[in-house]
């Protein structure tokens, strides 16, 4: 876990433009993505399970508990195997926070990907990398399917669109 963790802090202080240094950052770019959007998930998951604690727990007159904090290292698959993930936690709570917030249905698509893409620009620009990645692909390939008419790379500019 403490591997990962240096690992990205190695990748964003790297300097120059070298082939080793782009690929290293690439690779651990991919790894932070994968690991906001597990985080993402896990808010949405979470909240769920949190807001059902509420209710029970109002209904038998005690006192409301915390919302759980996401995670500090995740564990991604990648083609050969499975290793640890690493954000700095401040990234990781605002995009666990936007899964729950999406979840307990207070923010709409629309909303959600913004928010969730200027996370991944912030890990992006933390990082050092050139281009910002897309954060929750996932998501938005589900509202598409859905019949939505989300545009990643609007999307990812901070654009507006229509929720749907």
């Amino acid at each position: 876990m403490e591997s990962s963790k240096a690992s990205y802090y190695k990748a964003a202080n790297l300097k120059g433009l070298s082939r080793e240094a782009r690929i290293f950052k690439g690779l651990i770019a991919g790894r932070a993505r994968a690991h906001l959007d597990k985080v993402f998930i896990e808010g949405a998951h979470q909240a769920e399970a949190h807001q059902e604690a509420c209710l029970r727990i109002l209904t038998e007159g005690g006192e409301t508990p915390e919302m759980p904090e996401p995670k500090p290292f995740q564990m991604v698959k990648t083609k050969t195997e499975s290793v640890y993930t690493y954000v700095p936690a401040e990234f990781a709570k605002e995009m666990y926070i936007i899964g729950s917030l999406y979840q307990a249905a207070s923010i709409g698509p629309t909303e959600t990907l913004r928010m969730a893409q200027e996370v991944a620009d912030k890990v992006s620009l933390d990082l050092g990398l050139d281009e910002p990645f897309i954060a929750v692909q996932f998501l938005r390939d589900e509202l598409e399917e859905a019949g939505g008419e989300i545009n990643a790379s609007t999307e990812a500019k901070g654009g507006e669109a229509e929720d749907t």
